[in-house]
């Protein structure tokens, strides 16, 4: 028997970016990005609406790796025609963009397919966590304006440029400070990862977003808030110990008890 628990809190009253739902044989996390375009679609953003593309369309087949990748880029590309806003995608600021996990099980296997900046943690000590060197660069940049200014407020604008010359990066397996998501065009496969464990070897899956800054030494969604607000205590806006390019950011754990 399967025991799944779940907790999610948006950085925002009544809008979550993050995403998690499951069935009997696939548990999936998505992690939808603030576009920056800072349009609104019936009332949503793009992170939200194509977190739970994502989350939909690995719940309804049974692909795995690059060829699930591939199938909800088609899917978000459809989404795009709809919203009469293919042109406009041609701009990456406009494009809904999003990083994901998905644990299938598959006869006796877990099949992982891992793609974004999401963690995972295998029986309470395995962790597999991504973080991406623009993201790193550009936190030390915000970091470094907060201790020469204290201008908390005005950080993440300050950094915004930087942010937005980040797409020239998003699907680019050229460049060193290239990164993989969902976004409606080509992932390249080198940034999509594949797990494959026996699931006779399994106790427990928790999937978490990065909204979560430390991983707690427990199972359980108590650790993991109280480990939350222990770092909330210690670096409340993100710019010394846990730095980052925001404040706070969305926050979702899932445990999953085989």
């Amino acid at each position: 028997m399967i025991n799944v628990k779940t907790f999610s809190k948006g950085k925002r009253e009544y809008r979550n970016e993050d995403y998690f739902d499951y069935n009997e044989n696939c548990f999936v996390i998505a992690d939808g990005a603030t576009d920056k375009s800072g349009r609104k679609y019936d009332h949503k953003t793009g992170g939200e609406i194509v977190s739970q593309i994502v989350v939909n369309e690995c719940l309804s087949i049974n692909l795995n790796g690059i060829e699930l990748v591939n199938h909800i880029n088609k899917k978000v590309q459809e989404l795009y025609n709809k919203l009469n806003i293919s042109e406009k995608i041609k701009a990456p600021k406009f494009r809904f963009t999003c990083g994901f996990i998905c644990a299938r099980i598959i006869n006796n296997k877990i099949i992982i397919t891992y793609l974004g900046d999401l963690g995972f943690r295998i029986n309470g000590t395995e962790v597999y966590q991504e973080i991406k060197q623009i993201d790193i660069n550009n936190s030390e940049e915000r970091s470094k304006y907060i201790r020469e200014t204290n201008d908390i407020e005005g950080s993440r604008n300050y950094i915004m440029p930087l942010l937005l010359k980040q797409f020239r990066y998003q699907n680019n397996s050229l460049d060193p400070l290239g990164y993989g998501v969902i976004d409606g065009t080509e992932t390249p496969s080198k940034f999509v990862k594949i797990f494959e464990y026996d699931i006779k070897k399994i106790e427990t899956i928790e999937l978490f977003s990065d909204g979560y800054f430390d991983v707690p030494q427990e199972i359980s969604i108590e650790a993991w808030e109280k480990i939350f607000e222990k770092v909330e205590q210690e670096d409340p806006d993100k710019w010394k110990k846990y730095k980052s390019t925001r404040s706070e950011d969305d926050r979702t754990i899932a445990i999953i008890e085989f």
